[in-house]
């Protein structure tokens, strides 16, 4: 009866082992957890490239609110030095709207002479941070002082 019990009690410790090496090993080489903050791309020091900068912040809202707090975070600038503004001009983001798979972005600005010489720069980054941190398919469309702009 003694052997039984202490063959039921190994029994047990190995289970038990088998367990946490497993828990140990999920951990530790387990799925990655996705990035859910915002992923902004901001110029490189030569402004040819765009570069990302992920922030530990997570939109949250509708399609819109998500669209509005990810384009104030960009207009705010890089936190790395190694990066540039998107534009080094004052612009302002008035309003955002969605329609059917599309968003809607209106921004005023005093110095459109200035703005018009990095507007690919801004459209690209801008493009590239919204599909980046929202998900699913939609347009985007930037209206500057009210004029669509392509």
């Amino acid at each position: 009866m003694s052997a039984v019990s202490d063959h039921e009690h190994k029994e047990r410790y190995i289970i038990a082992l088998l367990i946490i090496v497993a828990v140990v090993f999920i951990v530790w080489r387990g799925p990655t957890l996705q990035f859910n903050g915002m992923r902004l791309y901001f110029p490189d020091k030569d402004g040819q490239t765009l570069k990302l900068e992920k922030r530990p912040i997570a939109p949250i809202g509708n399609l819109e609110e998500k669209a509005k707090d990810i384009v104030e975070e960009l207009l705010l600038g890089p936190l790395s030095r190694n990066l540039q503004p998107v534009v080094h001009v004052d612009i302002s983001l008035e309003r955002v709207v969605s329609g059917k798979n599309a968003l809607f972005l209106d921004f005023t600005t005093e110095d459109l002479p200035g703005f018009s010489a990095e507007y690919e720069t801004f459209k690209a980054a801008i493009e590239k941070s919204l599909h980046d941190t929202i998900p699913g398919n939609f347009r985007i469309y930037l209206y500057i002082n009210g004029i669509l702009s392509r």
